[in-house]
């Protein structure tokens, strides 16, 4: 593995410790947006579904040396994007445990 896994509980804490975190939603536009489901999203978060990785991770390259907290809401598919950036070069992954479904701590969501 390549990356690192955050456990949802430690989220605030790191998000204060990585004031220059880049924070990637993978989920699709429409969960982003708060169309299909309603777990809100990430304040800050940046957009880039799964499904549209491997045509535009090159849009992250600015970050390669920051660190990138990847999620989507349930874990499924945050891990294989984690995986894939490790691979073209990102050294800070971090992946968030679980997803937003079991983030408990809400104060670092925007909401829909």
């Amino acid at each position: 593995m390549n990356f690192v896994q955050i456990k949802p509980q430690k989220l605030r804490w790191f998000l204060s410790k990585h004031p220059d975190v880049v924070i990637l939603d993978v989920r699709t536009k429409d969960e982003f947006e708060g169309k299909t489901t309603h777990l809100g999203r990430i304040k800050n978060s940046i957009n880039i579904p799964i499904q549209e990785m491997e045509n535009r991770w090159s849009e992250l390259l600015p970050y390669k040396n920051k660190p990138l907290l990847v999620y989507c809401s349930q874990s499924h598919r945050s891990p294989q994007v984690a995986y894939f950036l490790g691979q073209k070069g990102f050294n800070k992954v971090v992946n968030l445990q679980g997803g937003l479904s079991v983030l408990k701590d809400k104060s670092s969501l925007e909401k829909d």
